[in-house]
């Protein structure tokens, strides 16, 4: 992912927070009781094609790592998370009042003569997750593109997208489908009404030139590692842009984090930041890329990221 492409969803980001002013209070119905609600106006937001399985595995462009641009914690009891940003959109977990959620995108949409704001998200590890079991072999994907469904069938709606040599946790085997532990790409959808936003990144002033020096070299395909056992943490393979900063107060999980470009002398955590090496003194005050598996503990409010590969973006 270039600089310019980093900058692009850093400016979405700040985007969509403007847009957040004025919500209304009928998206929380999204938690309890379905509302009747017209289809989402294809002008508001183009659904994703439902592709038939004949057409996964083919060639086509990978999709880039999604990067974090707000943290939340869902208000909402029995809250839905959907395929797509509408109220009669296809369920695919229900979260429950005070787990933590992982934002990427934030959009508006009108709904039977109402404006509605949604979250785009990451999907829980809890989540059910399916692929075409003939495209996966070992835990290992052998196909050029591979699309994740929300179920075990062609008809239902997909929540992300796989390409040769990612590796997947498989859970169990359902006909001709694997289900597998949501990766890092897998998202879906949450009424804004439903989550208190908890990190709110600022956008950088300028965008920085495109180079990235690389130390060490990167694993091969997104590498989901699960390093905890416990049902309150969340362990997601990610690559995130940022300042790496010392961390000065008392008590903090870690001795590094990685904060958002300066802005008006302004800056937000995004992290707090673990590293196998010696120290990471000399990235200090660095612009970096940083990827590794973010462990989220339920109830913090922020993640810790273990390092395991490191850039400078100059």
């Amino acid at each position: 992912m270039n600089s310019f492409t980093h900058f692009h969803r850093w400016h979405n980001g700040m985007l969509g927070i403007c847009l957040a002013a004025g919500l209304p209070l009928a998206a929380q119905a999204d938690s309890l009781k379905e509302p009747e609600a017209a289809p989402v106006p294809a002008a508001s937001v183009a659904a994703a094609p439902v592709l038939k399985a004949s057409s996964e595995g083919q060639t086509g462009q990978s999709s880039p790592s999604l990067v974090v641009v707000n943290h939340g914690v869902v208000k909402g009891a029995r809250s839905n998370v959907r395929a797509r940003p509408g109220l009669k959109a296809e369920p695919i977990i229900q979260l429950s009042k005070g787990e933590s959620v992982m934002i990427v995108e934030r959009k508006t949409v009108n709904e039977n003569g109402k404006t509605i704001e949604w979250l785009r998200i990451r999907l829980p590890s809890q989540a059910k997750c399916f692929v075409s079991a003939q495209l996966v072999a070992n835990g290992v994907v052998k196909a050029a593109d591979v699309y994740v469904r929300c179920g075990p069938s062609a008809n239902h709606n997909t929540v992300g997208k796989l390409v040769k040599g990612d590796r997947v946790e498989v859970v169990k085997t359902e006909g001709a489908w694997l289900q597998i532990k949501p990766t890092a790409q897998c998202t879906g959808w949450i009424s804004a009404e439903l989550v208190d936003i908890t990190h709110e990144p600022v956008a950088p002033e300028v965008a920085p030139t495109a180079s990235e020096v690389v130390t060490p070299s990167a694993p091969a395909g997104t590498v989901v590692k699960v390093v905890d056992t416990d049902p309150d943490v969340i362990v997601q393979y990610v690559t995130l842009d940022g300042i790496l900063q010392a961390v000065t107060e008392d008590g903090a999980p870690a001795l590094y984090q990685l904060m958002t470009p300066e802005l008006n002398r302004l800056q937000q955590r995004i992290c707090y930041l673990e590293s196998n090496q010696d120290n990471l003194d000399r990235f200090e005050g660095k612009h970096v890329r940083l990827s590794g598996n973010e462990r989220w503990r339920k109830g913090d409010r922020y993640p810790v990221l273990v390092i395991d590969r490191i850039g400078m973006v100059w």
